[in-house]
């Protein structure tokens, strides 16, 4: 039991990890498959974004700012992890810490809550990752689309 919450907790570990540092193939092998990333803001004028399947994970993420244009970290805090046999759920905090104008700021604060499966080669992976967004700092450069040359 305690090996099966190491692994599910390497997994949260790894998403941020893979996010800040542009390893789309790690980032998007968080995810299974069919895997769902689910973006829901509570903050006004930001949409719902539902990224479904592997494909369209790897998509949205090399849209993704990471090091060295863009200096930020995906904090996990508080991570509740139960594990079930193969299936797994999570719910944590998370912070994002960035860069901007040469000091740093909390960007965005919410919570993950999270559906994962041990796949056939023993890692578990994300089928639904829900992102709430309980608030976000107003005036800053996009994270997502955020890259050079992707306006």
């Amino acid at each position: 039991m305690l090996e099966d919450e190491r692994a599910v907790l390497r997994r949260l570990y790894t998403y941020g990890h893979a996010i800040d540092y542009g390893d789309e193939e790690a980032w998007a092998m968080c995810f299974a498959k069919d895997g769902v990333f689910d973006i829901r803001a509570r903050v006004p004028g930001r949409p719902h974004q539902l990224v479904e399947g592997r494909a369209a994970i790897r998509e949205f993420v090399s849209r993704h700012t990471r090091a060295p244009e863009l200096w930020h970290k995906h904090m996990l805090v508080e991570p509740k992890i139960t594990v079930d046999g193969d299936s797994a759920t999570s719910e944590a905090y998370f912070a994002v810490l960035m860069e901007h104008g040469e000091e740093p700021i909390l960007r965005v604060f919410g919570r993950y809550r999270d559906t994962l499966q041990r796949e056939a080669d023993g890692e578990f992976r994300f089928v639904r990752r829900i992102a709430e967004i309980e608030s976000m700092r107003a005036g800053l450069p996009p994270f997502i689309d955020g890259r050079p040359g992707l306006q």
